[in-house]
């Protein structure tokens, strides 16, 4: 009875959103950007130098509230997607605009009826991949057929996937069934942000720094106290740890974190960027984080710790042979981790280079230039 009444909203909301969508086809495009936005420091500067340039609409979810009331500061029109109303003032701009963005997966742009001339971009929130994510991804495997098919329909919704290389083009064409002509190889524009700041925090320091970045997990992470702790336990003085978990992850025994003097919990909310930037050893076990670091710092050391690798696979999958990929061995306990970090210096460049071959500082100017051609073209 339950998955029957879901399917039914299911199909009220699909006709609903068809029916605003279509209500526009009668009329002009407007030259304008929507850029849907869900994801923390995906942007960048990206939406202040697309609203230099062209009228810009920014619909958001409830979690960034913040950061879209800072951009309605500078005269951007703003409206939460999380709400009825703002549903409808999504559709309706998105229905109208030229062009769209959106940094993550929105079921209602599966259901937008098109015109010829518009151009959805996907600006995904990730440099690289590790995890199985779209058809990929186990999980979705066993949804539905029909829940499977609104899949792809917001997957086919997209004319263009904005990549920084030909591996995280070539992921996107196996995760969203698309083709090549799909994929846009401009490099992506957060990272731009990313090899500006890294010239600025270029500072000695005796201490090293080492940031544990882990994915998130829906059941508590029994593993990061007792884990982290004897992992400081096993290293002097000199080395320093931050953690940053996601906002919605519990964490058991925090007090034993919290009296270490070597080990930091950071807040959830404070950038992962600023913390990537100053960090000697990055430790993470399935993040696009990785991509992030070997960007900004090819001479630091990249551990991944896995030390759920089986049931992550059964549940959610990795990419095929990403471990072959990775620069370094996988590691499945703390004795490992702390093999890894007393072990010789890496070499990130050839990892770095495969993910990151387009992420050169210029990603934002050659993104935009594409969107002037579909602008110009649209006139």
């Amino acid at each position: 009875m339950k998955n029957f009444l879901v399917s039914q909203l299911k199909n009220i909301y699909s006709a609903y959103v068809k029916r605003l969508s279509r209500k526009k086809h009668s009329e002009r495009l407007k030259q304008q950007v929507v850029y849907l936005l869900s994801f923390p420091n995906n942007n960048h500067g990206l939406i202040e130098e697309l609203n230099e340039k062209y009228p810009v609409v920014v619909c958001y979810t409830k979690n960034m509230t913040h950061e879209a009331h800072a951009l309605k500061q500078l005269g951007i029109e703003i409206h939460l997607i999380d709400s009825f109303s703002g549903l409808r003032k999504t559709v309706k701009a998105v229905s109208e605009s030229q062009v769209v963005l959106a940094d993550n997966y929105f079921a209602f742009l599966g259901d937008i009826e098109k015109q010829f001339n518009q151009s959805f971009y996907q600006v995904w929130h990730a440099t690289g991949a590790i995890k199985q994510f779209g058809l990929e991804d186990v999980k979705s495997k066993t949804r539905s057929k029909s829940d499977q098919e609104r899949f792809k329909r917001v997957y086919d919704s997209f004319d263009y996937f904005v990549v920084g290389s030909k591996k995280m083009g070539e992921v996107f064409i196996r995760s969203y069934d698309v083709k090549e002509s799909n994929i846009c190889y401009t490099g992506f524009p957060r990272t731009d942000y990313l090899l500006k700041e890294v010239k600025k925090n270029d500072i000695e320091s005796t201490q090293k720094k080492i940031l544990y970045l882990p994915t998130y997990r829906q059941e508590k992470n029994q593993h990061l106290t007792e884990d982290m702790v004897k992992l400081m336990e096993c290293l002097d003085e000199t080395y320093q740890l931050k953690i940053k978990t996601h906002p919605h992850e519990e964490i058991s025994h925090e007090e034993k974190i919290k009296a270490s003097s070597q080990i930091e919990l950071v807040k959830s909310d404070e950038s992962a960027d600023e913390l990537l930037l100053e960090a000697d050893i990055l430790i993470t076990d399935y993040s696009s984080v990785a991509f992030d670091y070997s960007l900004i710092n090819p001479a630091g050391k990249l551990i991944f710790y896995w030390y759920d690798e089986a049931r992550y696979i059964e549940e959610t999958g990795l990419q095929p042979n990403i471990k072959e990929s990775l620069p370094s061995q996988v590691c499945h306990s703390v004795e490992e981790v702390v093999a890894e970090i007393k072990s010789q210096q890496q070499d990130l460049s050839h990892f770095n280079e495969t993910w990151n071959t387009y992420n050169d500082g210029q990603a934002t100017k050659r993104l935009l230039e594409k969107i002037a051609e579909k602008m110009d073209g649209n006139k």
